[in-house]
């Protein structure tokens, strides 16, 4: 890098070169560090921090012998701020910076209300959010580091919504040679709508198979991410976990009282994000012979704070996943003005090795 040996942001949470983890209403906080072989002359240092929800993907369209490639992408912003630590843009002025090992520490808060969604990784979008540090200097090329972090969000099971239990029915009737054989009914009722990874889900449930064929009775767990763009959606489904119960012979009826589906480590259910949703689902369905699959959903909500636990001490999770289970609303927004923004100590001065430099 010639003169500049090395140009870094540390976070103060870093540990180990892990990526630190906040929440919504949190400081992040940390030093922008540059070490200098020589000195320099410097025009601006700033650092500017972001959070947005990001979505795209292309679909290909056909017309004859022709095609065309559409690109749908949406935005959201939440919050966008910058400081400067040296210098304006549009400054001509410079400030020398002797050699060695030169520190500007920093605080930043992240918005409180409304809520952060939590980081996300997946198909066709994403959440994240990051520090950029700029230097630039007269006549030289800008250098440029980025650092992200983590955000996570507490998702408590212990709510009147996600304490609820569940159920859901449903019937078949087969048709063979134009005669129809009696009904299949699946009555599927689980304890409650929240759950946390680890825990068991015991599904109870009454499989009446009236018809001339053998059904087979099984449980899913299903993630389901969707992402919104131009008033279009995509969607990506992935099984988790699932169990097979035994075959429920032509006439007879069968009971799960309480069968227990392990949930496996998965990250927790994305809130307050309006352009990607990711939901848990719990299927539980009746594979029958020469038909179609009778099946019913019941839907789950993945947290991080377990069952009667009131800890305000979420599970730390690095990369976090999710929805938000209201309904969708088309009209995106850029998100909150933003409430939040820097603060700098040590009068905004950078320090050489431990002592502040004028």
């Amino acid at each position: 890098m010639g003169k500049v040996k090395s140009f870094t942001i540390l976070y103060d949470r870093a540990v180990d070169n892990c990526v630190p983890t906040y929440s919504s209403g949190e400081w992040v906080s940390g030093r922008i560090i540059v070490e200098l072989d020589a000195q320099i002359e410097v025009k601006v240092l700033k650092i500017h921090a972001k959070g947005q929800a990001y979505v795209h993907w292309t679909e290909t369209h056909k017309s004859g012998s022709n095609s065309r490639t559409r690109h749908y992408t949406q935005q959201i912003r939440y919050f966008k701020h910058e400081y400067f630590l040296i210098g304006t843009d549009g400054s001509d002025q410079v400030t020398v910076l002797p050699p060695g090992r030169h520190e500007y520490p920093f605080s930043l808060i992240l918005p409180q209300t409304p809520p952060l969604p939590a980081s996300f990784n997946g198909a066709y979008g994403n959440v994240s959010y990051w520090m950029t540090a700029k230097l630039h200097r007269p006549w030289k090329m800008r250098k440029k580091v980025k650092e992200m972090f983590t955000v996570y969000d507490q998702v408590d099971i212990n709510t009147p919504l996600l304490l609820t239990p569940q159920v859901a029915t449903g019937e078949k009737t087969i048709c063979c040679c134009c005669c129809a054989s009696g009904p299949i009914t699946l009555n599927a009722k689980i304890e409650r709508k929240g759950y946390t990874p680890g825990d068991s889900i015991l599904i109870f449930a009454e499989i009446e198979n009236h018809s001339s064929r053998k059904v087979v009775p099984s449980a899913a767990i299903y993630k389901t991410q969707t992402f919104h763009a131009q008033g279009r959606k995509k969607k990506a489904i992935d099984l988790v976990t699932k169990l097979q119960g035994a075959p429920v012979l032509a006439g007879k009826m069968e009971s799960w009282n309480g069968k227990e589906l392990k949930i496996p480590t998965v990250p927790p259910t994305l809130m307050n994000c309006s352009i990607i949703q990711m939901e848990y689902s719990l299927m539980v369905s009746l594979d029958i012979t020469g038909s179609l699959n009778l099946t019913v959903n019941l839907p789950i909500v993945i947290g991080t704070i377990p069952l009667h636990s009131f800890s305000n001490q979420a599970t730390n999770f690095n990369t976090q996943y999710g929805m938000n289970y209201n309904s969708f609303n088309n009209t995106v927004s850029e998100g909150p003005p933003g409430n939040s923004d820097f603060l700098f100590t040590k009068q905004n001065l950078g320090y050489q090795m431990g002592d502040e430099m004028s």
